[in-house]
């Protein structure tokens, strides 16, 4: 391989030797970059939970439970189908028998909404049967698959802490005890994995002491998701290293753009301070309950409200600018880029195990 030509000159020998040698350099690093981050295992613990991953090198996390490094995965469609083929296979521990549907349930306000319609995105429509009005924000959602084991994922429209979500839960708790193992009304399933997450609306509805109604509900669905988690097992004696029938993730409340936008002074209401205090409730409720406090995605959000608030400072907004992957205008809802960032996360967590 010839570098250098006749009347190159010394100095730019010298300038392109050390570019060439800083390329076979980089590709080098690259090439080990790879072959070791194939030797990793993946992140299959607590990968939700920011606590668990407290360091991270070359792009390796380093997990508190595995007590080594590990990577995430970057799933894509290919990827997708192999985690739903081992979901929709046959249940193990059912002696051969053909599992019943494998239920993903997305249940409580619209940040939950989008965060179902951003897991969707990433399953092939081979025969996907969905029951969704794209119009209708406030409304239950289903997807039916039956080519993955009528693989079923579904939204419900539950943006308070009180009320139907309550009822939800007592009623899939009691086709559990009543032994059903198919129903043919889909809501009536219960699911193997619960995203379950709300707050933003009970600020708006409440004053004065809000949080105090918010801890409460809290506290009032804690046994009702621990039964649900724990079926056939002694509540009261369970604890989060025991082996769960289910599993049950809560949302966190994401960091909000406290600068005003044309939203009616609603971010009075609904404000960062206030979002991390609902935070901290949760958190101290659920401990060593079992349930997923989902906060790894914290850092996702906080990130792109700084890109905003760049963005406001430094750029004229555009009018043909796409709000879905900034969402600079909304003070709750995570953009398009953020939002597939979190949706990784929640594949890596269903599906690495």
């Amino acid at each position: 391989m010839v570098i250098f030509g006749r009347g190159t000159s010394i100095a730019k020998r010298k300038v392109l030797l050390a570019i060439f040698l800083t390329t076979v350099f980089i590709s080098i690093l690259y090439v080990n970059a790879g072959e070791q981050r194939k030797s990793l295992c993946s992140c299959s613990e607590s990968i939700l939970d920011a606590s668990q991953y407290t360091q991270q090198t070359n792009g390796h996390f380093l997990s508190v439970v595995q007590r080594r490094p590990c990577h995430l995965r970057q799933y894509n469609m290919e990827d997708t189908v192999s985690c739903l083929d081992r979901l929709s296979s046959i249940d193990p521990s059912a002696e051969g028998q053909q599992r019943n549907k494998f239920h993903i349930a997305f249940v409580g306000d619209s940040r939950i909404r989008i965060q179902y319609l951003s897991f969707l995105k990433l399953i092939p429509d081979y025969d996907r049967n969905s029951k969704m009005d794209p119009t209708a924000k406030h409304k239950d959602a289903d997807m039916v698959s039956p080519m993955f084991g009528d693989l079923l994922i579904s939204f419900r429209w539950r943006p308070l802490i009180a009320g139907k979500v309550v009822d939800d839960l007592i009623r899939w708790i009691d086709i559990l005890d009543n032994g059903i193992h198919r129903s043919k009304n889909s809501s009536d399933y219960p699911p193997d994995v619960l995203i379950i997450g709300m707050a933003s609306w009970d600020m708006l509805q409440q004053e004065g002491d809000d949080h105090l109604w918010y801890q409460d509900g809290v506290q009032g669905l804690v046994p009702l998701l621990q039964k649900l988690m724990f079926h056939d097992k002694d509540v009261l004696a369970a604890t989060s290293s025991d082996v769960r029938h289910r599993k049950i993730i809560w949302l966190n409340q994401y960091t909000t753009f406290d600068f005003f936008a044309d939203n009616g002074g609603a971010n009075r209401v609904v404000y960062k301070e206030k979002l991390q205090h609902y935070n901290q409730i949760v958190r101290q409720i659920l401990r060593g309950s079992g349930i997923t406090v989902w906060d790894s995605g914290d850092v996702i959000a906080e990130e792109a409200v700084r890109a905003c608030k760049l963005h406001h400072r430094y750029e004229r907004v555009k009018d043909y600018m796409s709000v879905a992957y900034i969402n600079c205008k909304d003070y709750i809802h995570a953009g398009y880029v953020a939002l597939q960032q979190m949706t990784q996360l929640l594949y890596n967590d269903v599906c690495n195990n």
